[in-house]
């Protein structure tokens, strides 16, 4: 049975280059292997996928309308187990093994799977790079759009069919997150509409961490705002102190480097809006 690989068709090189560079708003290398954090939860047995796929399916007709037609595939990388999921008119079928005309497809160990649908990790957060080389525990593949917006057929199904709680949490903490660009980062949300987009993502430096390099620049609008810890920060020309309680606009095109040297972690919320967000 074919695995999930990146395709090499036009719409699936977008849509990959946009989740690693659209993930955590950066151009720099992660400075730390990707490591997974949390620890699997040994008190629970882990589900089936067929079970976890009906579960997230019987969710998700609840956020889609009756015009919302689509079909998903999911693979077990760990094994040849696949199951592919039709939805329209409000209702979903569930079949086993895959299908040669999909919308989407994902790939994962039952492993991750199953901490996805636990809650313990987002699939935004699975699929975060920093570089589109670095191995990630979510791959997915991109055949053909949904609506006429394949950006955001592609994040509304990556936020909300794999999270069946109320008002779709999502949970922050180092234990939630994963190594990207050089910190502990969880994509909150993100949506985009020709070229005008709006991103925010959660973000743990530790001691000796940094996130981002001198020359990353993004030409859009962000917003820092410190919720724990103490640290340093480059923006634009100027290097200086920044602590809990503050927030700092960074302009288009400006530097923005963030850095810890003390024991206690620096934690802050980052927002991006406009043109190329």
């Amino acid at each position: 049975m074919p695995r999930v690989s990146l395709s090499v068709d036009p719409l699936s090189k977008v849509l990959s280059i946009l989740v690693c560079f659209l993930i955590f708003g950066c151009t720099t290398e992660s400075r730390k292997a990707d490591t997974e954090i949390v620890a699997i939860n040994t008190a629970n047995p882990a589900l089936e996928l067929d079970h976890m796929v009906r579960e997230w399916s019987e969710s998700f007709v609840t956020k889609i309308d009756s015009t919302y037609e689509a079909t998903i595939n999911f693979y077990l990388a760990d094994s040849s187990e696949a199951c592919h999921v039709l939805f329209s008119n409000n209702q979903f079928e569930l079949f086993e093994g895959d299908t040669d005309s999909y919308n989407l497809s994902f790939s994962s160990t039952k492993e991750h799977y199953n901490k996805i649908f636990r809650g313990d990790m987002t699939a935004m957060t699975s699929m975060g790079q920093a570089t589109s080389s670095d191995p990630i525990p979510l791959n997915f593949d991109i055949q053909k759009g949904i609506t006429d917006n394949d950006t955001n057929d592609f994040l509304f199904i990556a936020q909300r069919f794999f999270n069946t709680t109320p008002y779709d949490l999502v949970k922050l903490g180092e234990e939630h997150a994963r190594i990207v660009h050089g910190g502990l980062a969880i994509p909150i949300f993100y949506q985009r509409t020709e070229g005008i987009g709006v991103r925010s993502a959660w973000y743990q430096i530790n001691k000796g961490e940094q996130v981002n390099e001198p020359g990353d620049t993004n030409p859009f609008p962000q917003y820092f705002m410190i919720t724990q810890g103490q640290g340093y920060a480059k923006i634009g020309n100027d290097t200086i102190e920044v602590k809990k309680n503050e927030a700092y606009f960074i302009p288009p095109n400006s530097d923005h480097v963030f850095w810890n040297e003390r024991e206690e972690p620096i934690v802050y919320i980052f927002l991006a809006w406009g043109k190329g967000a």
